[in-house]
């Protein structure tokens, strides 16, 4: 069983309250950043931003190969102070060195990789930040996990304060002070990356051995056994969230790729929530899944998300377009009918922990694999057949239906290895009625402020009528844990 001295409902809350305060602060500072790149930046210019991006986020876990889920499984195994030191110090000195040879990689075609991905050599800059960013991202990783392995919620909170802190001042100096290029954005991320290892990593040296630069062969075996399977994992995953901007770029050019980018900022509220959660689930999963009725705890939560999820998608439908009118420059305002759609992929992917719980419980990651392996071809099919001709209408549709099948094939194969109990038929209504909303914003209601409002409180009186149980659970929960609330 879990640890007594909070319930199970209480230790998730928790965690999420705690890792959401950093997260949000974090997260709303990017959001009144990208307000203010929109006035400094063209589209084309945010493209060329946004694409950087993209690139890190699928090669940064390629350098990975899945070592910190398997620190996290492996850790909980034994209890031992001198196993997890020798754990965590192969785990981080096997990230260094591979995550160094695919930055030295990078480096050294970085002129050919900047005409091939961004179209000039003009944008080496951008390709050399990019590597180096890799390499400070995935050491980052593996000290940020040490926090988070121990559960240690304040020092998470203040790494977490202080990179946000340091990512707004030091954009604020290079683009409105300077006035420098854009690339400094990625500067900014190199900098803080730094401030992150040095807090996180003082913190864990306890774990740390660095005297020793060899790799315990049997153990670094254990690790990726469990780790490697998880590799295609994230590249499918990159599939689902990034792909489309490259096929973007590839019909349309990056001005369409920079206005993507903006509308799948707004939708960031989405992601703000699934890092949050992540950085909770991944405790809390593993440290209940001994629990007698833990399909009954994993259902009720899934149950919980999906109505979070509805209720926000509806709050998007009705209002974006009012959002990107007063905060964006107009250049993007055409971005704001692809933010409830993408809002979609986040909580998804929130549901797909939840219901693959089985797939790390029995230690049968590859099922992860084989769900986004074809969720990822689909998305690619449906990116080609819709991009051309539908732009980003087009990419964010692809990307519905994609993360649509993921959960699907997820629930199906996870379910046969440990079953959660959720209520399908209210799952599918809601689902229903959210098509209807947006239908209806989109060709009778745009743009009209009073007709939107009145929908989405009518809409929102279904949702809360219909789930009023759930409604009340929820109200309770958030009370007792206002109640005893601390660190």
């Amino acid at each position: 069983m879990s640890d007594n001295k909070e319930s199970r409902s209480e230790l998730l809350a928790y965690n999420i309250l705690v890792f959401g305060m950093a997260m949000i602060i974090s997260k709303l500072i990017t959001f009144i950043l990208s307000p203010i790149y929109t006035r400094y930046f063209t589209p084309a210019e945010y493209g060329v931003f946004d694409l950087s991006l993209t690139a890190i986020s699928v090669i940064a876990p390629l350098g990975m190969l899945g070592t910190t889920d398997a620190l996290f499984r492996f850790y909980f195994e034994e209890k031992d102070l001198s196993f997890r030191k020798q754990l965590i110090s192969n785990g981080l000195r096997f990230v260094s060195y591979f995550s160094l040879i695919l930055s030295v990689l990078i480096f050294w075609f970085n002129d050919e990789i900047a005409k091939f991905y961004l179209g000039s050599s003009d944008y080496i800059v951008y390709i050399n930040l990019i590597a180096l960013i890799i390499f400070l991202k995935n050491i980052a990783s593996i000290t940020q996990a040490i926090l988070r392995m121990e559960n240690n919620r304040k020092m998470i909170t203040k790494a977490t304060i202080i990179q946000a802190a340091s990512t707004f001042i030091l954009s604020i100096l290079f683009v409105v002070v300077l006035e420098l290029n854009m690339e400094y954005i990625l500067v900014t991320q190199a900098i803080t990356l730094t401030i992150v290892i040095y807090i996180t990593g003082k913190y864990g040296w306890k774990y740390i051995n660095l005297q020793k630069l060899n790799l315990n062969k049997n153990l670094m075996k254990q690790i990726l056994e469990y780790g490697i399977p998880l590799t295609p994992v994230f590249l499918g995953y990159w599939i689902l969230k990034a792909s489309d901007r490259l096929i973007i770029n590839y019909y349309h050019g990056a001005y369409i790729v920079g206005i993507y980018a903006v509308g799948s900022k707004l939708s960031g509220v989405a992601n703000l929530f699934q890092s949050i959660f992540g950085k909770g689930w991944q405790y809390f999963g593993f440290s209940t899944m001994d629990d007698d009725d833990a399909h009954i705890i994993y259902g009720r939560i899934f149950d919980i998300i999906f109505f979070g999820a509805i209720l926000t998608i509806n709050f998007l439908i009705f209002y974006s377009d009012f959002i990107f009118d007063i905060i964006f420059d107009e250049r993007y305002y055409d971005a704001w009918v692809i933010v409830p759609l993408l809002t979609i992929g986040p909580f998804v992917m929130i549901l797909k922990w939840i219901a693959g719980i089985g797939f790390q419980i029995k230690k049968k990651t590859y099922y992860n694999t084989i769900t986004i392996f074809l969720a990822s071809l689909i998305n690619v099919a449906l990116n080609f057949l819709l991009i051309e001709k539908y732009s980003i209408m087009g990419a964010a549709i692809a990307t519905v239906i994609s993360y649509i099948i993921l959960l699907f094939l997820t629930y199906w194969f996870g379910n046969k290895l440990f079953e959660i109990t959720i209520n399908k038929a209210n799952i599918v209504f809601l689902s229903i009625l959210s098509v209807l909303s947006y239908c209806l914003k989109y060709y009778i209601v745009l743009n009209n402020f009073a007709y939107s409002t009145t929908l989405f409180f009518v809409f929102n009186i279904i949702y809360l009528s219909l789930n009023y149980k759930l409604t009340f659970y929820i109200m309770s929960k958030i009370n007792s844990v206002i109640k005893r609330w601390r660190f």
